[in-house]
Parts: C-alpha cells; structure tokens; sequence
C-alpha cells in the first residue's frame, strides 16, 4: 500500500502533462520559423506517462525527409551548435544552461527550459525512440504493475544520482525494459497465479535481487521479444 501510495503521489497529473506538450510544441513552431522542414517529437518518459515531476523531456529533431526513409540531413556534428545557438538567440534556453554533448554515442544538445525550468534532452535524426512509444503502450496494458514499479525504481535511482546515462547511470528506458523482462520471466505471473499489483513489495525485492546479486550484466544481455536471456558475444 505504501508503493501505490507513492505511486499516487508522483505519478503525471494533467497539468504536468499540459505543460509538457506545450514546451514540444512551442520548440516545434519555433523550430520550423527556421528549419521549414523540421520536426520536434517527443518520446521516453513523457508519452509514455512514465516520468517523475522533475523528469528530463526526451525530444527528438527530425527532418521530413528522415522519417520518409530518406537521408539524415540534420544529423552533422554542426547541427548541434547551430541550435545550441538557435536556443540562445530565440531565448528558449535559461542562460548558461547549455550543453552540447557531441562525442557521446547518440548526440545530444541539453538545456533548461527558460519558461518551465524543466531540463531538455535533444537528439537528431533518431526515430527508434519515437518507434518504441507503442511498446511501452503495449507493455502498460499487458503488466499494469510495470507503470508503477518503473516509477518507484526511478526514484530511487534518482535520489542517488544513478539516473543520468550520460554520468553512467541508468535511464528510464533502461529501467522499463528490466522491469518488463523481470515479469516475464517469473512464472507465477506468467501462469496468473500472482496478479502483480497485489505483490509490488515482493517483486521489488526480486528486482534487486534479480539485477544486483544474480544476473551477470557483463556476459549476459536480456531480451523482450521473445523473453528470454542471450550471451553478449553472440550479438556483438
């Protein structure tokens, strides 16, 4: 009772979620004033309703013709100091708050939205995060119980500063997709003689016990579709 509890207490509430469309959209328009061809998607935590109130907004700049399959025209090492200034001359950023992270393995531009003081993460010419918005609608039907444990895990990870990638932390995706794997692979949910949601304690504690004393994470690599655990080497 007390994870639903808290679960209750930091999951989205509408105006959290109207802020954060508003903050897509208005980059998005301001956006295209520039790049006409343009587009700012959101994906991750936010539409996936999966985020803490203090969560970073994953967002992605794509050009039209990336996502109709063509050539990945905004993906240049340039772009990212191009709309680091783009976002100090439009004064979208709140000053002194941007970071171009370009040697990281997906780029990214981070900032502080000047208007909500929530923090930016911006990629380009990437749509497996976009892509993957329907898994985890799909996941969020099949464990209900995933929403609420993703949450929980999160926090903890965050009150240790465990929760930024970029600082080798974990990130949510990261999280989601252990939480999910672990409810596939335990039987009694499997067979339903355990409804996940009565037992959120318990499989907590497997979480931990799962993740931090029994699987080798340096050999050992999960997989979602279909469940099950493969070596490392095997898909390097």
């Amino acid at each position: 009772m007390e994870i639903i509890d808290f679960f209750n207490r930091f999951k989205p509430t509408r105006v959290e979620e109207d802020m954060r469309g508003a903050l897509a959209a208005d980059l998005r328009e301001a956006v295209q004033r520039i790049w006409p061809d343009a587009d700012i998607l959101s994906f991750g935590s936010f539409p996936a309703g999966l985020y803490l109130p203090t969560a970073d907004m994953d967002l992605v700049f794509v050009s039209k013709n990336y996502m109709d399959g063509g050539y990945a025209k905004y993906s240049t090492k340039s772009v990212l100091w191009r709309f680091r200034d783009f976002l100090e001359r439009e004064r979208i950023a709140a000053p002194n708050s941007i970071e171009v992270i370009s040697k990281a393995k997906v780029p990214l531009v981070k900032y502080i939205d000047l208007y909500t003081g929530l923090r930016v993460d911006v990629s380009f010419e990437n749509d497996t995060g976009v892509i993957a918005n329907k898994t985890f609608q799909d996941w969020k039907t099949t464990f209900p119980a995933m929403p609420i444990l993703v949450t929980l895990i999160k926090q903890f990870l965050a009150m240790r500063g465990l929760n930024e990638p970029v600082n080798g932390g974990i990130g949510g995706f990261t999280v989601t997709c252990l939480v999910v794997s672990l409810l596939q692979h335990m039987p009694q949910v499997q067979s339903g003689n355990m409804i996940p949601e009565h037992h959120l304690g318990e499989i907590l504690m497997e979480f931990f016990d799962l993740y931090g004393n029994e699987l080798n994470v340096t050999t050992t690599a999960i997989q979602l579709k279909p469940a099950g655990y493969t070596s490392k080497v095997s898909i390097r």
